[in-house]
């Protein structure tokens, strides 16, 4: 089931509550257009993580990421998908889990198929794989036909503004995350670079502010993806609030956050020249196993929140010049772990189909009935987070 978000505005149809650094002189566009139509459609998902246990899990099952989206590849329907890549993808190293990932190009192939059109690379795991590392990923990124944002193979490149047009509007995407946990060789000329945007940093602001004005004057809508926050926070910081505002009165029209891997509030907020904003301050998890050991019986323990996760869908359209944002919904998904072939693999499911589903059994057994349970309690509590006025 989707929820219809209820927005402190009236835009929506209703559904949650709601310094000194030089600019860039310029930016140049990588442009994909995608279809053509009258009223857009974007989903957005959270951070895409690929612990080792999942990966092995993959490469019983003959190397088929795709397994780890079947679930939910019907609900990913939109003109747009963007994720969080929190993985590198270089195919010159083995596959790898925390604390430094790596993973392997069929992953980007699968999540092509599953629907994800955008990327974000800038997340504190870009440089994992190292420098060499991050330029395979953009590699193998732009090889599996998805577009990247945050990152790039040069400090320019890395700034450059990504856009992609679809029903006849043009939207851009920009992308930063609060740090890197292997340093970026900024020293060395020509070396790759990940865009930065450090938690309570003025001139970083300014810096991200100005990429968001120069998006603006080039785009029907501007879209900027976040990597802040504390991991596990379930409620934004000052510093979040004030960035994405700052953000949108530059010309932001949808902020996307992840890092914290749970999921914090949806707000709307109208920027002072009338146009109707969103921010999703953090999406939580896509995929992980970061819920791992949760059942019914601690289906209230911390590590759940990081089972939980949403598909946010934003509606917009194009009148008199102006692209707006006309409704939101989101629909609840859970990280659950799951027999598939000859192993066990965590993926995202459906939580509404996955009720549906076990409760269409003729003879439920005591797994089936406390996996109901389960479920039907973290529907509440992301219906809840979200939905708070």
């Amino acid at each position: 089931m989707r929820h219809i978000l209820i927005l402190l505005s009236v835009f929506l149809l209703s559904a949650f509550p709601s310094a000194g650094c030089k600019p860039p002189e310029k930016a140049s566009l990588k442009h994909t257009r995608i279809s053509s139509g009258s009223e857009l459609v974007i989903a957005a998902v959270g951070d895409i993580m690929m612990p080792l246990s999942i990966q092995k899990a993959v490469a019983r099952n003959g190397h088929r990421y795709d397994i780890l989206f079947e679930q939910v590849i019907k609900d990913l329907k939109a003109d747009i998908v963007f994720a969080n890549l929190e993985t590198p993808v270089n195919d010159r190293l083995p596959i790898s889990g925390y604390p430094k990932f790596n993973s392997r190009p069929e992953l980007l192939a699968a999540l092509k198929r599953a629907g994800i059109s955008i990327v974000s690379v800038a997340n504190n795991h870009a440089l994992d794989a190292g420098p060499g590392g991050l330029i395979r990923t953009l590699d193998n990124i732009e090889a599996a036909g998805i577009v990247h944002a945050g990152a790039g193979r040069t400090r320019a490149e890395a700034e450059r503004i990504s856009r992609l047009t679809a029903k006849g509007i043009s939207v851009a995407f920009l992308a930063y995350t609060y740090a890197t946990n292997e340093g970026i060789p900024r020293k060395k000329k020509g070396m790759p670079s990940v865009n930065i945007l450090r938690t309570d940093s003025d001139e970083d602001l300014v810096r991200a502010a100005a990429g968001v004005r120069l998006a603006r004057a080039s785009a029907d809508l501007v879209v900027v993806s976040l990597h802040w926050s504390d991991e596990y926070r379930s409620a934004p910081t000052p510093w979040q609030r004030r960035a994405a505002r700052e953000l949108i009165e530059a010309g932001a029209d949808i902020i996307l956050g992840h890092h914290p891997h749970v999921l914090q509030p949806i707000e709307s907020y109208t920027a002072s020249d009338g146009r109707q904003c969103l921010i999703a301050f953090s999406l939580g998890n896509f995929i992980s196993s970061q819920n791992f050991g949760v059942s019914n019986r601690n289906r209230d323990h911390a590590s759940a929140l990081r089972g939980d996760g949403i598909i946010l869908t934003i509606h917009l359209r194009k009148e008199q010049g102006r692209t707006s944002v006309t409704g939101a919904e989101f629909l609840p998904i859970w990280t659950a772990r799951q027999k598939v072939g000859n192993t066990f693999v965590f993926r995202p499911v459906c939580i509404a189909r996955e009720l549906e589903r076990i409760g269409s059994l003729q003879r439920r057994s005591t797994e089936d009935e406390n996996m109901l349970a389960l479920l039907r309690h973290r529907q509440k509590i992301i219906t809840d987070q979200l939905t708070k006025r």
